[in-house]
């Protein structure tokens, strides 16, 4: 069908997270009319920046990876360059973790003039701080999971995978338990080993540039968030702020929105609202049992002249996994964010909390004679309690289309490939759009 024989079509996205916005969009280049429900006064739901001491930051340190290929073509789409979006860093694991002769650090650097995933060999084999048997153990294992197209009989933990996988504790602890920890921001022990394959597969057995990071330039507000609502605007969608919808009463013709501001009628609704979120929808019977993982981020102000030796660090050695220098990725110099994924409850004393992280920082920085006064100018805490839904093994999620075709779901959660990332999250707004082209 054409935008023109469409352009009669009323459909409503209720919630401007990513999902909605993806949602939005591409229901707009297909000629539908939409409008965009957001309840806060900010959009990007978990995706959003902050302001703090004057400073663009982000409710939390993302990073995405080349693999996310719907991210990247939402981004080219509406008319923006990646590379102005994101930075680009090939892959590169600095792993930092203590010995008995002291901290030691793992790296793993992979070369950007071999294909995947001979880049990826290389990089294992070339790796400084892996002993030989982890090594081999490692390409083996990527060996055998290429032969069996990186899927399993039956699902089941990440760390008895590995332990399938004979991976040695050294490997774990330095390789494949961060890069669990990144991906799904559930703990090895109870993580989908099938989900963390279908990221590995991704980043690891198509295209070399799959496994970059891909950091973003400024806060996602102003990276993404906003540009993405100025182009639902060009294509003359309409985003309305502060508007919450109480209820959705869906027929088999049409479904009515309760709003603040009334109600109305459109030919079809997308809900792209957090999971927890659904129950305060009446009308909506889905109720996904889910648990939930958090993120803290620490952000740490020092002077200007202060830069870590990567743009990115891993932690092996406490309760932070990641410090990424944000001077580096985002031209904000001498500010830090240190990032604490899927953590048990943590202190409520804020500054004994920053001063464990200041700890940890200095005993990997201690490598390169380099040491963080334990006084910033200025720090942040902040943490998303229900950051990720807990990706388990043979969890079952929600499908996008619910029992009435006109009434669907959007959002990381919604059942996928992929755990609780910007890319599912974008994923699963295509694919709720789709579900309602296809049916016209």
């Amino acid at each position: 069908m054409t935008a023109t024989r469409l352009s009669n079509r009323r459909v409503a996205v209720i919630g401007a997270g990513l999902a909605g916005i993806a949602a939005a969009h591409k229901l707009l280049q297909h000629g539908y009319q939409v409008c965009l429900f957001e309840a806060a006064a900010q959009a990007g739901g978990r995706a959003r920046g902050v302001t703090h001491a004057n400073h663009l930051l982000d409710n939390g340190q993302h990073l995405c990876i080349g693999a996310y290929r719907d991210t990247l073509h939402l981004l080219q789409a509406a008319g923006m360059d990646a590379t102005q979006v994101f930075m680009r860093l090939p892959l590169a694991l600095h792993m930092h973790h203590p010995m008995q002769n002291g901290p030691q650090c793992m790296s793993l650097v992979t070369p950007t003039w071999l294909p995947a995933p001979l880049h990826l060999l290389w990089g294992l084999l070339s790796a400084r701080g892996l002993d030989w048997q982890s090594k081999w153990r490692a390409i083996g294992w990527m060996n055998q999971l290429k032969k069996q197209a990186f899927t399993l009989g039956s699902d089941c933990t990440v760390k008895a995978l590995l332990t399938q996988g004979k991976q040695t504790a050294l490997a774990i602890q330095t390789l494949w338990e961060p890069l669990c920890l990144a991906a799904l921001n559930t703990p090895i022990d109870v993580a989908s080993a099938q989900v963390f394959l279908n990221v590995l597969r991704d980043s690891f057995q198509h295209r070399r540039q799959d496994s970059d990071f891909l950091v973003l330039r400024s806060d996602l507000s102003s990276a993404l968030v906003q540009p993405l609502l100025r182009r639902i605007a060009f294509l003359g969608g309409e985003v309305r702020l502060r508007s919450t919808v109480s209820a959705i009463e869906a027929t088999q013709q049409a479904c009515t929105l309760t709003t603040s501001q009334g109600s109305e009628t459109f030919d079809a609704v997308v809900v792209a609202v957090g999971p927890h979120q659904l129950k305060t929808i009446a009308g909506i019977s889905v109720a996904p049992t889910l648990a939930y993982q958090p993120i803290t981020t620490v952000y740490l102000q020092y002077g200007a002249d202060l830069r870590l030796p990567y743009p990115i660090m891993g932690l092996c050695h406490g309760l932070a996994q990641w410090v990424f220098d944000r001077g580096q990725c985002c031209g904000q110099a001498g500010l830090l964010a240190v990032v604490i994924s899927a953590h048990p409850p943590l202190t409520s004393d804020k500054p004994a909390l920053i001063a464990q992280c200041i700890t940890e920082l200095n005993l990997a920085l201690s490598q390169y004679h380099i040491r963080l006064s334990s006084s910033p100018d200025w720090t942040q805490v902040i943490t998303e309690k229900r950051a990720t839904f807990s990706c388990t093994p043979a969890l079952v999620r929600p499908t996008t289309v619910t029992d009435n075709p006109r009434l669907l779901l959007a959002g990381d959660y919604v059942a996928g490939p992929y755990p609780a990332t910007i890319e599912g999250a974008i994923r699963s707004g295509n694919a709720a759009a789709q579900a309602i082209i296809d049916q016209h």
